[in-house]
C-alpha cells in the first residue's frame, strides 16, 4: 500500500444516505489492515486484491479528512487518530455482527452473550452449571470460548469474560466469582500409610502452575516450612495439566477443590494439609460498564451471583 507523504485535509464528504457515515466495506478494510499489520494480510483475509484494499482505505481517509494508517518498516500501523477511530470502529462492528447473528438465529428477543472463560474453570466448573441456566433462561444464548490469560473486551467481539486477575481494568464492571484457594495434593501411593506435607516434601518434587508461580514459595512460608529451592519443579499452563501430573505421581501440586474434588473422594489424590493457600488474585466476571445494563447481561450476572454464593456455602 502506498501512503502519501503529506495528507491534505479535504472538506467532509456528504453521504448519499443522508447520514454522515462511511461505507461499511471501507471500515472493514481499515480494521482488517490494522489488525493484520499489512495490506497483503487484509487482502488475503477479505479475498480482495491489494489494490482494492488500498482503494477502500484511501476512500475512507478522504471521507474522514485524516490519515488513518502509516507504513513503518514494511508494516502498516495506525496513526494516533487511526488508533482512536479504530476503538470505536471495532465496537461498532462487533455490535452490528452481534445484532445480525441474533436475528439470523431467531434469538433476538432474549439476546446472546459471547463469554470467554479460563479453560479449566470453564470445563470443570462453569459448563456443567450452564445446563441449569439454559433450562431456566432458554431465550438467552450463551456462546463460550476459552482463553488463557487476560482478555481485552474493548477490542474483541466478546461481551464478557471470567478472568483470573487482581481486579477489573478501568471502565469495567466486575463480580468476584470465587477466590483461588489451593491445597497440596499428591498420589497416595507416593506416601504409603499417609503422611504430612513436610514428609511429602522430602520425597517428591513440587508441581507449579504458570499462572500462580508465587503459590508454592508463599505457601511454604505461610506453613513455616523452609525449602532450599521452592521454585524448582515442572510447570504447567493449565490446572487440569497439574491435576493429571499429580494423579500420575509426578509430584505435589497446589490445586483448588473444584479441580481435585472428585479425585480426592475417589482416593486417587491425597490432600496433605487442611490449610489452603489463598491467592491475592481471584476469578472475576468482567464486562464493560456500558454493557452491564443489557437485559441478557443482567440476567446472567444475577444467575452467576447465585452460583458463586452456593460455591461459598458448600462444605
Amino acid at each position: 500500500m502506498t501512503m502519501p507523504t503529506a495528507f491534505v485535509t479535504a472538506p467532509p464528504m456528504k453521504s448519499t444516505t443522508g447520514r454522515h457515515l462511511p461505507a461499511l466495506a471501507n471500515l472493514i478494510a481499515l480494521e482488517t489492515t490494522a489488525r493484520t499489520g499489512s495490506v497483503t494480510g487484509a487482502a488475503e483475509e477479505l479475498c480482495l486484491t491489494q489494490s482494492a484494499v488500498s482503494k477502500q482505505i484511501t476512500e475512507l481517509e478522504a471521507f474522514l479528512g485524516a490519515r488513518m494508517l502509516n507504513r513503518r518498516k514494511g508494516a502498516v500501523a495506525p496513526t494516533p487518530a487511526g488508533e482512536e477511530y479504530l476503538r470505536s470502529v471495532r465496537k461498532a462492528l462487533a455490535l452490528l455482527e452481534e445484532a445480525t447473528l441474533e436475528v439470523q438465529s431467531g434469538r433476538a428477543a432474549g439476546g446472546r452473550l459471547n463469554l470467554s472463560v479460563p479453560v479449566s474453570l470453564g470445563n470443570i466448573w462453569l459448563l456443567p452449571r450452564l445446563l441449569r441456566f439454559a433450562k431456566e433462561q432458554p431465550q438467552i444464548q450463551i456462546n463460550v470460548t476459552t482463553k488463557v490469560g487476560p482478555v481485552d473486551l474493548e477490542s474483541t467481539g466478546l461481551d464478557a469474560a471470567i478472568m483470573y486477575c487482581g481486579g477489573p481494568p478501568p471502565r469495567h464492571f466486575a463480580l468476584k466469582v470465587m477466590p483461588l484457594e489451593l491445597y497440596p495434593v499428591c498420589a497416595p501411593e507416593l506416601l504409603p500409610g499417609g503422611g504430612t506435607l513436610a514428609r511429602a516434601l522430602k520425597r517428591m518434587p513440587l508441581l507449579h502452575q504458570i499462572a500462580a508461580l508465587e503459590a508454592w514459595p508463599a505457601y511454604l512460608q505461610q506453613m513455616g516450612i523452609r525449602l532450599a529451592h521452592p521454585d524448582d519443579g515442572p510447570r504447567y499452563g493449565l490446572l487440569t495439566m497439574g491435576l493429571q501430573a499429580a494423579v500420575s505421581g509426578m509430584g505435589i501440586a497446589l490445586l483448588p477443590d473444584y479441580v481435585t474434588g472428585e479425585d480426592v473422594k475417589a482416593g486417587r489424590l491425597l490432600r496433605l494439609a487442611t490449610e489452603p493457600y489463598v491467592s491475592p488474585k481471584a476469578y472475576y466476571f468482567i464486562c464493560l460498564e456500558e454493557k452491564r445494563d443489557n437485559p441478557a447481561m443482567r440476567t446472567f450476572i444475577a444467575w452467576l451471583q447465585q452460583q458463586s454464593a452456593g460455591e461459598r456455602q458448600a462444605p
